[in-house]
């Protein structure tokens, strides 16, 4: 599997949240990990790092410099991917309907043909 990735300016990305499964935002007083749908709003003030993720693609807005950027990876065939699953914690299963979370890791070769992970994105929720 491989990846493209594009930018988007920080008012695109905040309205295109609705289009994904998932949500993961990291907060000054706390995480919530929830499906978008059942998202609160978010107070962007206080937000410190939001991800929202399905199967497919994933919307990363994040500060950088003293201001929010936003990048959406979006998967294509084609460069190795290792799949990781990680038990999530029972408080954040009730969220999501899911015990598990789902991480690719797309790897890249540098020029003596040893693997490195060059990006890593969520890819969705699940069971055992």
């Amino acid at each position: 599997m491989s990846y493209s990735k594009r930018e988007l300016s920080v008012d695109e990305a905040i309205r295109g949240i609705g289009q994904y499964e998932y949500a993961l935002v990291y907060g000054i007083s706390g995480i919530e990990l929830c499906k978008t749908s059942a998202l609160p709003e978010i107070d962007w003030e206080e937000c410190q790092e939001a991800r929202f993720f399905d199967k497919d693609r994933e919307l990363h807005l994040f500060g950088e410099d003293g201001k929010f950027q936003a990048i959406e990876v979006t998967e294509e065939d084609g460069e190795d991917c290792i799949v990781k699953k990680y038990q999530l914690a029972k408080h954040f299963q009730k969220d999501v309907d899911g015990t598990l979370l789902y991480v690719h890791e797309y790897l890249s070769y540098d020029e003596d043909g040893q693997a490195c992970v060059s990006l890593t994105r969520l890819a969705g929720i699940g069971e055992v």
